[in-house]
């Protein structure tokens, strides 16, 4: 969790502060990426599919590590876009008042907790010990404290 603030902070920092982006730029820069939702849920299925698919052909042939490190590699990789798609839902509503998951349609968290699911259950083929409830947890308070804190924000922050 700490390295996630950390890669965020540093992410921010660079976009907002070194490079002097405009919050409006990135903003509509997000909206636009998620605005082709078929390309992004089509890719986005087929990548978790690939997955559980290569991840099953590696332990076939008892490359149980190179199926470990690749699912690994993309379940880390959902849990930090969920947690940066909701910090920026929340910073975008602090700063500039616009919805990020009414604006991409709710798309991006689904689709993100989809790979995160597949990367499980990849996990699950090479290691059946491999816990659920562990990654899973995080991921649903990622996608929901955003939703949370915008509600109680719009009601008594103002």
């Amino acid at each position: 969790m700490l390295k996630n603030i950390l890669l965020l902070a540093i992410i921010f920092s660079w976009l907002f502060v070194i490079q002097e982006i405009p919050y409006e730029t990135v903003y509509d820069a997000l909206v636009e990426f998620a605005s082709d939702r078929r390309t992004l849920a089509l890719n986005a299925v087929l990548l978790g599919g690939g997955l559980i698919l290569v991840s099953y052909l590696f332990s076939c042939c008892g490359l149980y590590k190179v199926a470990k490190a690749l699912s690994v590699l993309v379940e880390t990789a959902s849990l930090f876009l969920l947690f940066a798609f909701g910090c920026g839902h929340a910073f975008f509503y602090l700063v500039l008042e616009g919805n990020l998951y009414a604006a991409t349609g709710y798309l991006p968290p689904f689709l993100l907790f989809l790979l995160l699911l597949s990367a499980i259950k990849a996990q699950r083929i090479v290691d059946f010990n491999h816990p659920l409830r562990q990654p899973l947890i995080p991921a649903v308070l990622f996608m929901i404290w955003p939703v949370v804190f915008v509600i109680f924000y719009s009601l008594f922050g103002r």
